[in-house]
């Protein structure tokens, strides 16, 4: 984060900057990055399809233990250094606190395949859900709790965070399908 800190007060940087700053291991680091503007109960226009997107691929990429690339046509995206600044700003507060509860343990549900195959999952629907361009309060921060919950399991091979993470899934369904429920009963004369 600090790097990230230097790089944007010089200029805005470019999504291909952030990543190439955060490195190859910064799979986890990348999806906490492009979590973090959710996790406040407003939705914002126009950034959950794109962010979303790109989480689910950076998951994809971490699945593979290949380093995160983008497409060509993200690579130019502009982000603003005052939105750097402010992202990275929080994520060091949330991470001063995390740093006191975060260790490794419980590295089977890191290292086993069907565990990473089940993060992967986790993830991508929990992207796809962020993704969904919905005007409703709560609705980018619930599913993307578990996506950060995710990455700092794997980041820290806490397998306690990535259990957390699987077992706020059933609050994301529970969130959903009350939506889904809503949204139907609403429509139905």
């Amino acid at each position: 984060m600090d790097l990230l800190q230097a790089e944007a007060s010089k200029q805005d940087l470019t999504l291909h900057r952030v990543f190439a700053v955060l490195g190859e291991e910064g799979h986890a680091l990348i999806m906490i990055f492009f979590c973090l503007p959710f996790l406040q109960p407003i939705p914002i226009p126009g950034l959950s399809t794109p962010l979303g997107f790109m989480i689910a691929l950076v998951a994809i990429f971490l699945y593979l233990r290949k380093p995160p690339q983008l497409p060509k046509r993200f690579e130019n995206h502009k982000i603003s250094s005052e939105v750097v600044l402010k992202v990275s700003n929080i994520a060091e507060r949330i991470w001063t606190f995390a740093a006191k509860v975060i260790k490794e343990r419980w590295a089977f549900f890191h290292d086993h395949w069907f565990f990473r195959l089940l993060n992967l999952i986790t993830i991508v629907v929990n992207a796809a859900l962020l993704s969904l361009p919905l005007p409703i309060p709560f609705s980018n921060t619930v599913p993307v709790i578990a996506i950060i919950l995710s990455a700092i399991g794997h980041m820290e091979k806490d397998g306690f965070f990535i259990l957390a993470s699987y077992l706020w899934c059933f609050l994301v369904a529970s969130f959903f399908t009350t939506l889904t429920l809503g949204a139907i009963l609403f429509a139905t004369p």
